[in-house]
């Protein structure tokens, strides 16, 4: 899936929790990972060497590519001469409280010409202790074959029990037994491709359906009371370019996640 990953290395303990993911994600695609320091600063060269470290002992090829400029120019420079398939960022707070709206990861989602992910450390313990995955998958966004790429890597890498999630938008009024037996069908006859893929790849699989007033709301609802360790969530294009705080679904998800999550934007 990915020939070519690149990392934006950040200073801050978060950055070690980032470097697994990518840590992993590199070494099922084969690939090689490209780190590139977010800003020169001792921490962050810091950061840099020991995620070489481990990347040796772990059999990933890496190599430091330092910006001269602007990072978002640089690294769209890299993806166009060295062909990156991926980039993984950290999502941290800005000193104005901002998680999204303007950060790198969010430029980075509106111009580079590559896949990104953003990763949210909430549980800043090592990925081994995960445990349960939930991909909540929208009408409008299926991008089938990176997505169970991403879902089928982690899960088995980490031995995870994966529920794929679903949100039926309420029409201002409750539904009847009937409506909510034809809604979970079709539902489970939506999903059944990433469901029968899973499985016959051995990968503990469910569906979960909701309706609910609220897509952002059910999510994190749905995160919080399955006590799910880990959150794949696709960026969708409307909301990677929203700019005002108040209307961003992104924002809203990176603020409140009861889980570490993956933020996904796929190239295409």
């Amino acid at each position: 899936m990915y020939k070519r990953i690149v990392m934006i290395v950040d200073s801050g303990i978060e950055t070690k929790f980032v470097s697994s993911y990518a840590l992993l994600i590199a070494r099922a695609s084969n690939a090689n990972l490209y780190l590139v320091p977010a800003f020169d600063d001792p921490e962050v060269a810091a950061n840099v060497r020991k995620i070489q470290s481990r990347a040796e002992k772990e059999g990933v090829a890496t190599e430091e590519l330092p910006i001269a400029e602007s990072v978002v120019r640089e690294v769209n420079r890299l993806v166009r001469d060295k062909q990156m398939d991926l980039i993984i960022v950290v999502l941290k707070g800005e000193r104005d409280g901002r998680l999204f709206i303007g950060t790198l990861a969010q430029r980075l989602m509106k111009h580079a010409q590559a896949s990104v992910v953003g990763v949210r450390i909430v549980k800043a313990r090592p990925i081994t202790h995960h445990r349960k995955l939930l991909v909540p998958i929208s009408n409008r966004d299926y991008h089938f074959k990176e997505r169970l790429f991403l879902i089928d890597t982690l899960a088995k890498s980490l031995d995870l029990n994966v529920s794929l999630f679903r949100c039926i938008k309420a029409l201002g009024r409750s539904f009847d037994k009937a409506e909510m037996e034809a809604f979970f069908k079709e539902s489970e006859e939506y999903l059944s491709p990433f469901k029968a893929d899973l499985r016959e790849g051995d990968v503990p699989t469910d569906v979960r359906v909701q309706v609910c007033e609220n897509a952002t709301d059910s999510i994190l609802d749905e995160a919080m009371s399955g006590r799910f360790d880990l959150l794949l969530v696709h960026a969708l294009r409307r909301n990677v370019v929203k700019e005002l705080l108040g209307s961003n679904e992104m924002e809203e998800i990176i603020r409140r996640t009861p889980a570490n999550l993956l933020l996904w934007k796929s190239r295409d």
